[in-house]
């Protein structure tokens, strides 16, 4: 046994290991296994008596990594054989260089545990190679001896009690490995992946497909790339895959593109893009070839799409009419008729997957929609905004409500939606991008930002008090107990200094004359918390327990600490056994419940993404950061550092140039 040091800093191996993306991570594990000539990798999800994740195994019959490998493999980062060769040893093309991919597993557990076999000097030797989320820049490789095992590797993952977890048992992790080794699979069909007990078979799934060569122009030359585009029978994430000429996935990044109604990916293949790894983030006004060939590629998907939807206008319409369930009868007499119909056509054909499917159900939808079309032709734009921002309860009501009801008190006007995915873009940007969390002030410009956005923390939390002292925020309570004391003496922490809240946020529920509470304090998200910010705010919550005032009042009292990042010694705390995750404090004392809770930025997001997600599907709206940032700009330019605010752009809704119609614009383009 000997241990093997990291020679990098722990905070760039963690950044490395991205240990909030578990399903990259698999996709990571998986790329290695192909790497190493595996024709069969089987990813294993264990799971716990609670139905969690416990264990995640990834197994495959590759050439495994030799004795030798080990040590240089694990030593430092970079300086992968792969970066100097072309090809596996089987021949196919290598996708990983950068010799960081074995990081990657921490994102799916504390302990990780690598036992590979290979061919060594004298026969196949079995190696295992173990590791610590506590110190993840040590790996103690144990001593390699001869064995009668396959040639292989096994990589085991435990011990990271996250919920995060949960998101490799969710449908939308098979899709995501799907459209990731769908190229792969193809180009080689003995390959097989098995992904939590089922195969990953990409052809089972693939509604239609194309593919087409584009040129683009760069420095006054003309070259050309393939265009792949798979249209899916299943929900996908709308993704650009940037692979070289053999298919191999270099970069994603987002499709930018309106296409209602698909759920497709699409493949870029071009011989030098392995050269220009990373050039998407410069921007199409870059003076990369990428950015020439992006746009291009944008230009082909929405010419390819516009016809795509007439064709599928067609085929639907078409179905309706063979099936008896098209409301119109004769031809459109006159052009105004024909207008209707169009735009009928149009409408229908887009949100058609939305609707019941029992024939009688479907019949009585269409002739609502009909009358809708007819009688208000001039909001066509907000009906399809209707349609595709419906709440996460009204997806789970649909069909039952379509059969009793009219469309127009179904589908309910939810015009902030956009916006709100905007917004999510730029609060991640803020409290996770490295350059940008630098920038930004805790009171004068975030915790503002959120006084108008309060709907992340919850849609039944109301805004009460913001950056006021504790005395105000008790003087508050009891105006909302309907007390006329309005003059309570200030309240003061152990310490004896007056306690400041950055942001209150409160939501009153009646129980048996109790009352609940929610006071959220925030920190910037440069701020690392510590015991002494959990501090703070537990003094907060004492002082409130403590005042005498306060003494014949029921009422629960639930303190959130939000912060970006946290010490090891507080991220333990929140993980308190015979407590909820989270909640660090459970104090009952007289007529109060007060807990305190610590929540990271990632959760609140992340739960609010969760509530936008079929809108984010089906709306197809997902916005960049330059966007995102677009939308700090008009709604809380006073508050945002000038750093991070764009110039207004040509392009953006509303500007000179843009090809997105705004309400005003007549009937959408499907595109």
């Amino acid at each position: 046994m000997r241990r093997v040091h990291l020679e990098a800093a722990e905070d760039h191996v963690e950044r490395l290991a991205k240990e909030h993306d578990p399903v990259g991570a698999v996709k990571e594990l998986v790329w290695n296994a192909l790497d190493a000539d595996a024709t069969k990798v089987t990813v294993a999800i264990e799971r716990s008596a609670a139905g969690a994740v416990d264990k995640v195994v990834v197994v495959d019959n590759g050439d495994g990594i030799t004795p030798e490998g080990c040590t240089t493999a694990f030593e430092k980062i970079g300086g992968s054989w792969k970066k100097f060769s072309h090809a596996t040893v089987g021949g196919r093309p290598l996708h990983g260089r950068a010799g960081q991919g074995r990081l990657r597993a921490f994102a799916l557990g504390a302990f990780i545990r690598w036992t590979t076999v290979a061919e060594g000097i004298g026969g196949l030797h079995k190696t295992t190679v173990t590791a610590h989320n506590s110190s993840r820049n040590d790996f103690q490789i144990g001593d390699s001896a001869p064995t009668l095992e396959e040639k292989g590797t096994v990589v085991e993952a435990w011990g990271r009690q996250s919920g995060i977890l949960d998101r490799l048992m969710a449908d939308r992790a098979r899709s995501q490995l799907t459209t990731e080794f769908a190229p792969y699979l193809a180009r080689y069909p003995k390959v097989e992946i098995v992904f939590d007990g089922e195969k990953i078979d990409p052809a089972a799934v693939i509604q239609k497909q194309s593919e087409d060569r584009i040129e683009f122009e760069h420095d006054g030359a003309t070259e050309s790339a393939v265009v792949r585009i798979i249209e899916w029978d299943m929900r996908v994430d709308r993704e650009l895959h940037l692979c070289d000429g053999l298919g191999v996935p270099v970069d994603i990044t987002e499709m930018r593109i309106q296409a209602p109604g698909f759920d497709f990916t699409t493949y870029v293949l071009w011989d030098r893009m392995a050269d220009h790894r990373g050039d998407f983030l410069l921007g199409e006004a870059s003076d990369s070839p990428v950015a020439s060939l992006l746009a291009a590629t944008r230009n082909h998907l929405k010419a390819y799409f516009r016809q795509r939807a007439v064709e599928r206008r067609k085929e639907v319409v078409d179905q309706w009419k063979d099936d008896g369930l098209y409301p119109y009868d004769a031809e459109p007499e006159g052009e105004a008729e024909r207008v209707e119909r169009e735009t009928f056509d149009t409408v229908a054909a887009t949100i058609h997957r939305h609707m019941p499917r029992p024939a009688k159900h479907l019949k009585a939808t269409l002739a609502l929609l009909r009358e809708s079309v007819a009688h208000q032709p001039s909001n066509v734009n907000r009906i399809l905004d209707e349609v595709f921002r419906l709440t996460s309860d009204d997806k789970q009501e649909l069909d039952r409500l379509l059969n009793r009801t009219s469309l127009s008190s179904i589908i309910k006007a939810s015009t902030s939606v956009a916006d709100r995915l905007d917004f999510l873009a730029a609060l991640s940007h803020m409290v996770f991008d490295p350059e940008a969390k630098k920038l930004v002030k805790e009171r004068s410009q975030l915790h503002k930002i959120l006084e108008n956005e309060t709907w992340v923390f919850g849609e039944h939390y109301q805004l009460l008090v913001s950056d006021r002292s504790l005395d105000q925020v008790l003087d508050r309570h009891l105006d909302r107990l309907g007390r006329d004391n309005r003059s309570p003496q200030p309240v003061y922490r152990e310490d004896g200094s007056v306690g400041i809240v950055d942001l209150m946020l409160s939501r009153s529920r009646r129980e048996h004359d109790r009352q609940q509470h929610l006071i959220v304090e925030l920190k910037a998200p440069k701020v690392k918390v510590s015991e002494k910010e959990l501090q703070q705010i537990k003094s907060y919550a004492l002082a409130v327990v403590e005042d005498a005032q306060f003494a014949d009042v029921k009422a629960e009292w639930d303190f959130w600490l939000v912060t970006s990042e946290m010490n090891k010694l507080l991220r333990a705390e929140t993980r308190q056994a015979g407590k909820p995750r989270g909640c660090v404090w459970d104090l009952k004392e007289n007529e109060y419940t007060v807990r305190v809770w610590v929540k990271t930025w990632s959760e609140l997001i992340d739960e609010s993404k969760g509530r936008l997600q079929y809108f984010k599907e089906h709306f197809d709206h997902d916005p960049s950061v330059e966007q995102a940032m677009d939308y700090l700009r008009h709604s809380h330019l006073q508050y945002v550092p000038d750093a991070l605010i764009p110039p207004p752009r040509v392009g953006q809704v509303g500007a000179v140039g843009s090809d997105v119609p705004t309400p005003t614009q007549g009937a959408p383009d499907p595109v």
